[in-house]
């Protein structure tokens, strides 16, 4: 307590003092006016500095501001200019795909047009799921004028033949399918067989001579003997050549012209010369037809 009491009067003490001090000052600078412009004039000086560094100090603070501020609408921008540029790269690659597909479906109807075929053109939307089976189904049935045993072709030759329809999907048996048969002709040497399925990748060419000049390489078309598929179009080129053994015929492998794990549109061939609708047996679905012949 008494510590407390003693501090109290020291500071009543200086504050005393320090006011007669100021008081005494105050008087003499009054009586003598050069006494006060020195004391101006070193106050200044003394606190001159302190307002300039303030002034840089808010100078600066204001610059770091500034900057900060330009720093994040440079940052926005950038921002902006990426997201535009992204569109811009999907638009384009959306822009590309219609191209390519345009294309394709400009080749189907040049197709159709070099072989006077009458078409419907369809798109593959899935694949046999099963394996067993080599088959696809395209977007285009009944409604579209489609019926079981048309043909079906691309720009790059022979794909297969619809096996069952409905109002707007077909299913269509692929040429590589074990149960598929296409009547076709070795083009360089005029051979005729029949190109059958392997159930895999690729067919054989059939009930070829031993005595005739095939040769790998060889393209087979189709020869429209079988009143399906129209004449001249690109079955396959011949990859391996054998013999059977005991037989009189040769054993032909036939690499298909089609690619059909990259298929995405075909023509659905609904007319042509060599098809009649009085034809029944040659508008049977190709199982259909195979079940008849075993």
């Amino acid at each position: 307590m008494r510590v407390g009491v003693s501090e109290r009067s020291k500071v009543a003490i200086v504050s005393f003092v320090l006011l007669c001090c100021s008081l005494l000052l105050t008087a003499y600078s009054a009586r003598n006016p050069w006494f006060a412009r020195v004391g101006a004039t070193a106050v200044s000086e003394l606190v001159s500095p302190l307002y300039s560094g303030v002034d840089s100090v808010v100078d600066g603070s204001g610059s770091i501001w500034d900057r900060y501020f330009i720093l994040v609408g440079v940052a926005e921008k950038n921002r902006m200019l990426v997201a535009q540029v992204e569109r811009l790269e999907a638009d384009k690659a959306a822009f590309d795909e219609q191209l390519k597909e345009n294309k394709r479906l400009r080749d189907l109807l040049e197709l159709g047009s070099v072989f006077e075929l009458k078409g419907v053109a369809a798109s593959v939307i899935a694949n046999e799921p099963t394996g067993w089976v080599k088959a696809i189904v395209v977007n285009k049935g009944s409604a579209h004028g489609v019926v079981e045993g048309m043909p079906v072709v691309h720009p790059r030759g022979v794909v297969g033949q619809v096996v069952s329809v409905s109002p707007n999907y077909s299913r269509i048996l692929l040429m590589t399918d074990h149960v598929s048969g296409v009547d076709a002709i070795v083009q360089d040497n005029r051979a005729r067989g029949v190109v059958e399925g392997s159930g895999s990748s690729s067919c054989f060419l059939n009930y070829v001579a031993k005595e005739s000049p095939v040769r790998v390489g060889d393209v087979v078309v189709t020869s429209g003997m079988d009143g399906v598929f129209p004449k001249g179009i690109v079955v396959g080129s011949i990859a391996q050549i054998g013999v059977e053994n005991g037989t009189l015929l040769q054993n032909i492998a036939v690499k298909p012209a089609v690619d059909f794990a990259r298929l995405e549109e075909v023509l659905i061939v609904t007319g042509h010369q060599a098809k009649r609708e009085e034809d029944a047996v040659m508008r049977a679905p190709l199982t259909q037809r195979t079940k008849e012949r075993g």
